[in-house]
């Protein structure tokens, strides 16, 4: 049985395909548990040669395969439990959905939100300005103002970010998580002199916290809860480094005292308890080196529910640093907050219809969920043609272009990378074991849901088809062939 409302594609060279969706159509994602029949499994699957998210439903087999190599499935060896996964609204999206007539633009929103879309249950979205905005700002600019009387939400949060929020939470009501990327520039001073190093003042950091509450406060009123924030956007940038962007940096023992002294208290006081603070927000470079200070720090530490990660340069730092945190502060989560492709020099950087962008960043996840980490935030979730609008021009890609102009949207390879998760993986999942044959060239991970269905993640990169075997803890065989450049998604009642 093959099932499923296909992509439109569009293409743009050999192997380069995108989904277009318009205001009359969209490919959408029926919930798999509903398709899913008693002794079958049901297998996803995209290719390099534009299959996206194609079902198949096939039955189990209780015969031992004669060959192939077998994999063994043990849903008995758990290991993290799974928080979701999601992206974030920024102004630029704001202004790129606006640009969408009304029907498109919630269809756009329920690809990632609505009960036939992806599965997104974060979304993240910044106290302020980002460099994806038009504009440097935050909520009280001017002269020093310690009392905050000039604190107000902008035209930016009522025209751009809120009614998206107050959306999606009607489609599906996600965990929003939140960061600065800046405090207002009368706060911050230059760090040893130096330009673009910077530093919270001393005399600011309760003034500081005071701010956190009134932005939890502001939206609050408008009908929008927190589930986390972090302290600084990438802390790191303005003390080991100046990337030219709104920032502030921390040391880590900085942000350890400003998180005890400070912040968690003042969130405390101000009835925001329940709000998760994760440390850090930046590239896991500095690992677990950061933690160390913040985590190991008793009265830091009561405070912090996890650490927030970067994706950028994973590939030159190992995952095996994320184990290392894990390892050190088991009672504390990990979780991904912020990816997106940095374009190359001389390139543009939207790359309309890359699959090895999608194969990058599935290999990414998969291999940072089976080093600990608890969930994944995807960057902007929907872009324009060029990858802004940014006021800085550091334009980047995204999972959906918007093309105003055709009031359509482009379903990039990487938003079905990220869909062969998120859509099958819902928050309370845990990761179980898998275990592959060696040198199998297919990168895994498994999980069990809450519903009991077993879900099983593999992308095969290469240039040939591989076959293997998955043997269930019932000892059923599920045979699969694994097309060449594929990503796939298996999943199956584990009784």
């Amino acid at each position: 049985m093959v099932c499923g409302q296909g992509c439109a594609p569009k293409k743009y060279g050999t192997d380069k395909i995108v989904c277009v969706c318009n205001a009359t159509y969209c490919d959408n994602l029926h919930p798999p548990e509903e398709l899913l029949q008693p002794g079958y499994y049901l297998q996803y699957t995209s290719t390099q040669t534009g299959k996206r998210l194609l079902p198949v439903s096939i039955q189990i087999s209780k015969t031992a395969p004669t060959s192939g190599s077998v994999w063994k499935v043990n849903s008995s060896v758990q290991y993290q439990e799974i928080l979701g996964f999601g992206g974030a609204i920024t102004d630029s999206v704001g202004i790129n959905l606006g640009t969408l007539n009304e029907t498109t633009r919630k269809i756009l929103l329920n690809q990632y939100y609505g009960p036939e879309g992806i599965g997104y249950t974060f979304v993240r979205v910044p106290v302020g300005g980002t460099d994806f905005s038009t504009r440097f700002y935050t909520y009280d600019d001017g002269t020093a103002d310690v009392t905050l009387s000039r604190f107000k939400l902008t035209e930016e949060d009522y025209k751009y970010k809120l009614p998206y929020l107050k959306y999606i939470k009607q489609l599906s009501n996600p965990k929003v998580i939140t960061a600065p990327w800046s405090p207002p520039e009368w706060m911050i001073e230059a760090r040893n002199g130096s330009v673009g190093y910077t530093r919270l003042k001393d005399a600011y950091y309760q003034v500081y916290a005071e701010y956190f509450v009134n932005f939890l406060q502001a939206y609050q009123i408008e009908g929008i809860d927190f589930w986390g924030l972090t302290p600084q956007n990438e802390p790191g940038d303005g003390y080991y480094t100046y990337f030219g962007i709104n920032s502030c940096g921390y040391s880590p023992e900085e942000e350890r005292t400003f998180i005890a002294n400070n912040l968690g208290p003042t969130l405390k006081k101000h009835n925001f308890g329940n709000v998760k603070i994760l440390n850090s927000d930046d590239q896991r470079i500095e690992m677990p080196d950061r933690q160390k200070v913040i985590l190991g720090d008793a009265t830091a530490s009561k405070y912090v529910s996890g650490t927030a990660v970067h994706w950028y340069f994973d590939n030159e730092y190992p995952a095996s640093l994320l184990t290392e945190l894990h390892d050190l502060f088991q009672d504390k989560f990990i979780l991904y907050t912020e990816a997106s492709f940095i374009p190359a020099p001389d390139e543009p950087a939207v790359l309309f219809g890359d699959w090895e962008a999608a194969e990058i960043l599935s290999q990414d996840i998969i291999d940072v969920i089976n080093h600990w980490v608890s969930g994944w935030i995807d960057w902007n979730i929907a872009l324009n043609t060029v990858g802004g609008p940014t006021y800085l021009d550091n334009n980047l890609d995204a999972a959906i272009i918007v093309n105003a102009t055709a009031n359509q949207f482009y379903k990039q390879p990487i938003f079905y990378a990220l869909a062969h998760l998120s859509k099958f993986v819902p928050p309370g999942s845990r990761r179980i074991q898998l275990t592959p044959t060696a040198n199998s060239g297919i990168d895994n991970v498994a999980f069990l849901r809450p519903d009991k269905i077993v879900a099983i993640v593999l992308l095969n990169s290469n240039d040939d088809a591989r076959s293997i075997v998955l043997q269930t803890d019932s000892g059923t065989y599920i045979p699969l062939t694994l097309s060449a450049h594929s990503l796939n998604t298996i999943i199956y009642n584990k009784t």
